[in-house]
């Protein structure tokens, strides 16, 4: 074995531990994010009238509020990590798309069927 300098080995050893340190950042994808407009919202209707807002707390958020038609209530949401699309979840409240599918439950009922609405 080749005996390196010392300010090889030193040198080597930073590029190891600045490529161990930064090596999960650059293979892994950036987290998907819920359809939104400009002012971090999108508004969904669903079957049977329901319909709800999303209120996120930034562009790639880690909190939401949900407001439901039904009931006028207000639910606070706390992002979870599902195998695939995105997930908010808090106090019997679920809500969950990957950008094409809504999935959503509030203590009062499940929203079936919804469709995010680009008019309101």
């Amino acid at each position: 074995m080749t005996a390196l300098p010392m300010g090889a080995r030193g040198m080597a050893g930073a590029a190891v531990a600045l490529t161990l340190a930064a090596g999960p950042a650059f293979g892994q994808p950036a987290p998907a994010q819920p359809p939104m407009n400009s002012f971090d919202q999108a508004f969904y209707r669903c079957d049977g009238g329901e319909a709800f807002m999303m209120s996120y707390d930034s562009d790639q958020p880690g909190t939401a509020e949900m407001v439901t038609n039904s009931d006028q209530r207000h639910y606070q949401l706390k992002r979870a990590e599902p195998k695939t699309g995105v997930e908010f979840t808090g106090a019997g409240v679920r809500f969950w798309t990957d950008g094409k599918t809504v999935s959503g439950e509030t203590p009062k009922s499940p929203l079936k069927n919804c469709k995010i609405s680009k008019s309101s």
